[in-house]
């Protein structure tokens, strides 16, 4: 396990950036963000069924995202849950995104 004493700090105002960036190019893939400040960026797909195999899918593609769907959140409304962080790259966003509209166009949500 790493020392996490001895990990550089990031800023929370970088966090902020990397969530705003990531939800703009989201939404201009054709997703559906919830909005927020935290680092948690949750994408509504709709069907249950949608959000657990864009998950599967995702992490084929080496991208790790959480799928919820009903009871955990209400009928209709399943999503993805992304986790966000400072030190994640310009990179890394264009990497994650790269396969969110792979696998987006895969299953027809976008």
């Amino acid at each position: 396990m790493a020392d996490e004493s001895q990990q550089p700090e990031v800023p929370e105002s970088e966090l902020i950036r990397v969530r705003r960036e990531k939800l703009d190019r989201i939404i201009a893939l054709g997703f559906n963000p919830l909005p927020g400040e935290t680092p948690i960026v949750p994408v509504i797909l709709g069907e249950t069924a949608q959000a657990i195999r864009m998950s599967e899918l995702l992490l084929d593609e080496g991208v790790f995202v959480t799928g919820f769907g009903y009871p955990v959140v209400p009928q209709g409304h399943a999503r993805i849950r992304c986790q966000l962080s400072a030190s994640h790259t310009r990179d890394d966003l264009d990497f994650a995104l790269s396969a969110f509209k792979r696998v987006g166009t895969k299953l027809g949500l976008i």
